[in-house]
């Protein structure tokens, strides 16, 4: 169950990879973000986390966060989302990953309706931090579940679920106020942004242009640039680049391929200006940066 592997998502900024079985829907990994590539995207399952090692950001269309060590998160269903790491340093995050049918049963079930529906329903709750010093009670629900879902032993599920329904009773609890609703104009903006995300995850390596990202939603190239900054808080021109950055970087530590082919395989067609950078992003070469990956294998 647990495991070590990338999270892979299709072209839709969607992720593919299964979380659990359809009997029992939940599945935990352990990420080194500063070797794994992790895009925004997004998945209809709910997910939780405890921040192992050194600080890390997670970023929503509507909010940034910072995580400190021992910190925990919560990230709502459907919500477009990206968790990285902050600086050079390795940040180590463990996560769950689970349908809302494992905590809540059927969608014609009382707890489904009462418990799981009007949190998934809660814009405020797209992400919720959990201080490890002032949110004690969330904290230890989500680092239980998740040692009970590694350690694997006979009643596992059983005390996965209660855990986990423990903790949609806890947020409710703690935002009972008046649920906040997301302008029509906003809604757009961000389906807009998964469309032209959808494109550039499946044509990055290719030369495509701003024009080429905006007909990819149907949309000028002005409302192209605002949809990226309203909802990624970036342009697009700089995402490209800097999503061409992140691949190439987990080429480099996953692969003996020549760097020249991981440029030309990333968009690059001019390897000094690849290197030159890579170098302004990571702070050293691609082969620093490949050696210190070895290093550290």
């Amino acid at each position: 169950m647990l495991s070590f592997g990338d999270t892979f998502i299709n072209t839709q900024k969607h992720e593919v990879l299964e979380h659990g079985t359809a009997e029992f829907p939940i599945a935990c990994y352990y990420d080194d973000l500063n070797r794994k590539f992790n895009p925004w995207h997004w998945h209809e399952e709910f997910e939780i986390g405890i921040v192992r090692e050194n600080p890390v950001m997670i970023r929503t269309p509507d909010s940034q966060r910072c995580l400190k060590k021992g910190d925990c998160f919560f990230i709502n269903s459907g919500v477009l989302h990206a968790i990285q790491n902050i600086g050079a340093e390795g940040c180590i995050v463990d996560s769950l990953v689970f349908h809302g049918r494992l905590p809540g049963g059927d969608m014609d079930n009382i707890i489904w309706r009462k418990y799981i529906l009007p949190v998934q329903l809660n814009l405020a709750l797209s992400l919720v931090v959990f201080d490890n010093i002032e949110n004690k009670r969330a904290v230890n629900l989500i680092s239980s579940a998740w040692m009970e879902c590694v350690r694997n032993d006979d009643g596992f599920e059983i005390n996965v679920r209660f855990l986990l329904t423990k903790l949609f009773l806890l947020l409710l609890q703690e935002n009972s106020g008046s649920i906040p609703k997301r302008t029509k104009k906003a809604a757009v903006s961000i389906e807009r942004s998964k469309a032209m995300l959808e494109y550039i995850k499946t044509h990055f390596p290719e030369d495509i242009t701003l024009q080429d990202i905006a007909d990819s939603a149907s949309v000028s190239k002005s409302e192209c640039i605002r949809c990226f900054h309203t909802v990624l808080k970036t342009s697009p021109v700089t995402y490209l680049n800097k999503y061409r950055l992140q691949y190439a970087a987990g080429l480099l530590s996953t692969t003996s391929w020549k760097i020249s082919y991981i440029c030309d395989q990333c968009g690059f067609r001019d390897i000094g200006y690849f290197s030159k950078s890579f170098k302004k992003m990571y702070g050293c070469s691609p082969s620093a940066y490949r050696a210190a990956a070895e290093e550290k294998d």
